[in-house]
């Protein structure tokens, strides 16, 4: 789409028409301020720059690559009937344990247990306790805020809530995972292009797309399984889920199973698990540095970058070295030689279930 014209081009515009037509403007007194013909030059350019920039609002948002924020959302929905998601709280099942069992006792639906970090985890379900039962016994739990500070690793949710009399222990086996912030605008947008793709139900991609419905699901792999002995199919379909840090638990797992009916084959189950992240070290040596270029703030660069090109990754897939020197070639101020990436050494395939993922600590400089 060609440029917006500004309040200088339309004035300009203005100019020269007002000059090849027959009147007495020199070019003089359109130049002067305060003229009238100027000050009329001037309030149509102003009121022309305003609806040029109407216009291309408008044009934007009837396209799914340029249209944003709710003219987006009413695009994709309009379209497909697809929601942004919105911020995903943390899920997490907790073990809880107890040293007076004396009698019988119910922790109810709605209790909160908290994490290190002050997280609050609150309960979906009643957990009854018989006399003489000390546990540990399961119960599903939802963060209380909403966003990536749910997310906490295993062993993490360890204080009692002060509302139960006996004290009832508590922890978690499992990461809390699937807190994710509101969904941008580009993962909002890519993820309603797939919308044709998924509409081939049963089809790997459909399936993966189908898992990434879930709200706190970023990422699915999808893989057929075979018999080892014959190389046959074996009609089932295990699939690997992940949240925006490339982690999962058994509550996420169980979220994603009952999303996919609509997007599998008819008899043809889906065996779903969380995937693993497998962190790497990113190690960058011998980096050069355009002239004037503030290296500190390069290196900072260079790292986000490197830490999103290996975040984008699904589970299953390569971190390849050549993506990792194109992030960092793409970093202003950076000269990047072809050696320069030190670690990894090579490609990176990781093993099954897993996910590569790093963070910033884990890119280093030498």
């Amino acid at each position: 789409m060609a440029d917006i014209p500004t309040q200088a081009d339309l004035f300009a515009a203005g100019r020269r028409e007002a000059i090849v037509q027959p009147s007495n403007f020199t070019p003089e007194i359109l130049d002067t301020p305060g003229s009238d013909v100027h000050v009329v030059l001037q309030v149509g350019a102003a009121m022309g720059e305003e609806v040029a920039t109407y216009a291309s609002s408008s044009l934007n948002e009837l396209s799914l690559g340029t249209a944003t924020g709710t003219a987006l959302d009413r695009w994709v929905w309009d379209r497909y009937q697809i929601r942004r998601k919105d911020a995903a709280t943390a899920v997490v099942t907790l073990q809880l344990t107890r040293t007076d069992t004396s009698a019988g006792q119910v922790v109810p639906q709605g209790v909160a247990f908290a994490s290190d970090s002050g997280v609050q985890y609150v309960t979906q379900t009643a957990v009854p306790f018989a006399a003489g039962q000390p546990g540990p016994l399961s119960v599903l739990a939802v963060a209380d805020i909403a966003g990536t500070a749910g997310n906490t690793p295993a062993g993490t949710i360890t204080t009692p809530s002060t509302a139960l009399n006996p004290v009832i222990g508590v922890t978690n086996l499992e990461p809390a995972a699937g807190g994710a912030a509101a969904e941008s605008d580009d993962v909002f947008r890519a993820r309603a292009r797939g919308f044709w793709i998924a509409a081939r139900r049963g089809t790997r991609v459909a399936i993966e797309y189908g898992a990434t419905q879930v709200a706190q699901v970023a990422q699915a792999q999808a893989a057929e399984l075979f018999q080892p002995a014959t190389g046959l199919p074996t009609y089932r379909v295990r699939l690997y889920a992940a949240d925006s840090a490339g982690q999962g638990n058994r509550a996420l797992a169980d979220a994603v199973a009952e999303s996919l009916d609509e997007y599998r084959a008819l008899g043809v189950p889906v065996q779903v698990s969380a995937a693993v992240p497998q962190y790497v070290v990113v190690t960058w040596s011998g980096v050069l540095y355009s002239a004037g270029a503030n290296t500190t703030q390069v290196q900072a660069d260079i790292r986000a970058a490197t830490v999103a090109a290996v975040n984008a990754l699904a589970p299953g897939a390569t971190l390849r070295r050549s993506s990792l020197l194109a992030a960092a070639q793409g970093v202003q101020g950076a000269i990047i030689p072809e050696g320069s990436l030190v670690a990894p050494a090579g490609d990176l395939v990781p093993l099954t279930g897993q996910v590569i993922r790093t963070t910033a600590d884990r890119v280093t400089f030498t």
